[in-house]
């Protein structure tokens, strides 16, 4: 039997096959909760391979449910059973990871640090955690587990007010700080869900479809397990592009200044929610929405300019300093850090008067190397960028059309930049649901290797390995060319048959 026979088979029992594999795969969650650090770093290996067999047959058993959510054509009533078994499912894989210790990042601990402040009257961005002032704030629960306690805090303010919500929701029911926190990014990421199913509806798609994010186990363990703020981010952008469908572009602004307020690459969507409205309202009314967002952005960071330039400070360490997991930008860089000649990093990057030690050469190669490298990807996104723009500014777009300019946007972005963090991509999984069922929305072979890129970017926890044995934060040479060459190859594999299946279609007579 074929596995498109079986799956058309299960197809029959659809809903059955739903709750067995959401009742194994809470099982497996509740496995998964049980894994950490904490008691045991020196078994981190054991415990990473644990975690990466859980991942694996939580992924499988998601694709089992997606198959036969595509093999079957319920009635009504059936179709509602099927979402509300989806919903619970997602909210018991969400609770049962909600009381775990965060231990593939420790993110969460800055954001209780920042809560920790603004709930004594100092704001955040004023000193890093290190700093002499602070040292009254510094306690054996939290400040031992940041890092990077030199930096300014990068978190706009929209998400402050959240890490301080959460620490009086902690305090008001008697919870870990941790976890009153990790309860409002889980609660955020449950709405998401349900705005998804509407999304779906509204493009009229099953919204069944949703499972692709709702049981997915990338947001799962990133917001209930570690207490990520990316499914905020997610929530808005999702919000903002359905207000754009309907035409109401006043919610759009609003949704997408929240979006910026939680992660500032947001406001790449303003032109064209601006050129939406320019093209159905009047160019007034688009001017009025722009400062919509401008007048949402200083309200929110009135109460914080007294810091100054040190409100960006923590920013610019980021955009300067940090890389991790790049994918495309990796190849980039060592194709210019090989090929830069001495005499160009001497002259461009080493003052006159210094010393030309090896150690100053190489490190101001890499140095040279970075920058050349993000003109480069920076670049090659803006091409990417302003043709779409241009494309929306000549002719418009339809609903299908705006949904495919977001993800091509966020797919750029996060391929072409120098940091990817997993979590990143919760921002780009929820359009990855819009599948295809009886006509063409988005490209499946642009569609497919993003959601494989979602399942392979755990990979990239590996490096815990290395880091909890020997303090070094190293990440191992294989690990990317597996994580990115498995989308990487099924996108041209999919392309190749997609090539030879438009030729063969040519060559059918008329």
């Amino acid at each position: 039997m074929s596995f498109r026979k079986f799956f058309a088979k299960l197809g029959q029992y659809s809903n059955l096959t739903l709750a067995l594999s959401g009742s194994v795969s809470f099982v497996l969650y509740l496995f998964l909760s049980r894994l950490g650090i904490a008691n045991a770093p020196d078994r981190i290996a054991e415990t990473l391979r644990h975690f990466f067999v859980l991942i694996a047959a939580l992924f499988l058993l998601l694709l089992g449910a997606a198959m036969t959510v595509k093999a079957d054509e319920p009635n009504r009533r059936d179709r509602r059973i099927a979402l509300l078994a989806i919903f619970v499912g997602a909210v018991l894989f969400r609770l049962a990871l909600l009381g775990q210790s965060p231990w593939l990042s420790n993110d969460v601990y800055r954001y209780l640090w920042d809560a920790q402040l603004i709930d004594h009257g100092v704001n955040p961005y004023s000193f890093p955690p290190a700093a002499d002032e602070l040292a009254g704030f510094r306690d054996a629960t939290i400040y031992p587990k940041m890092d990077h306690k030199n930096v300014h805090s990068v978190y706009p303010p929209f998400l402050q007010l959240l890490f301080w919500t959460g620490r009086k929701m902690s305090q008001i029911f008697d919870l870990q700080a941790v976890t009153g926190l990790k309860l409002i990014f889980v609660l955020a990421d449950l709405c998401l869900v349900l705005v998804l199913f509407r999304l779906l509806e509204q493009v009229k798609l099953d919204s069944r479809w949703a499972i692709l994010y709702a049981w997915h186990p990338l947001p799962i363990i990133e917001i209930a397990g570690s207490g990520h703020t990316d499914g905020i981010g997610a929530l808005t952008l999702v919000s903002a592009i359905i207000f754009l469908l309907q035409r109401k572009y006043f919610f759009a602004i609003i949704f997408l200044a929240f979006g910026f307020l939680a992660k500032f690459f947001s406001v790449l969507f303003l032109p064209f929610i601006f050129l939406a409205a320019w093209k159905d309202l009047t160019l007034k009314k688009a001017g009025q929405l722009a400062a919509l967002f401008v007048f949402i952005l200083a309200v929110s960071y009135a109460p914080f300019v007294a810091a100054g330039e040190k409100l960006w400070s923590g920013l610019q360490v980021y955009s300067d300093k940090w890389r991790f997991n790049d994918g495309f930008f990796s190849l980039i860089f060592a194709g210019v850090h090989r090929l830069l000649p001495d005499g160009l990093v001497k002259s461009l990057m080493i003052p006159s008067g210094w010393d030309i030690t090896i150690e100053a050469l190489t490190t101001r190669r890499i140095d040279l190397a970075l920058i050349i490298s993000k003109a480069i990807c920076g670049g090659v996104f803006m091409f990417v960028y302003v043709r779409l723009l241009w494309r929306a500014f000549k002719s418009g777009h339809s609903d299908a059309a705006w949904i495919a300019v977001f993800i091509v946007i966020l797919s750029a972005f996060f391929l072409l930049s120098p940091t990817l963090q997993p979590w990143y991509l919760i921002w780009l999984l929820p359009f990855l649901c819009l599948r295809l069922e009886n006509r063409v929305t988005v490209r499946q072979s642009l569609i497919t290797p993003l959601w494989l890129l979602s399942a392979t970017v755990f990979l990239s926890y590996w490096v815990l390995e290395g880091y909890h044995q020997s303090g070094v934060w190293q990440e191992p040479g294989w690990v990317k060319w597996v994580e990115y060459g498995i989308p990487v190859g099924v996108w041209l594999w999919m392309s190749d048959r997609l090539l030879i299946l438009k030729a063969q279609f040519k060559k059918i007579p008329k």
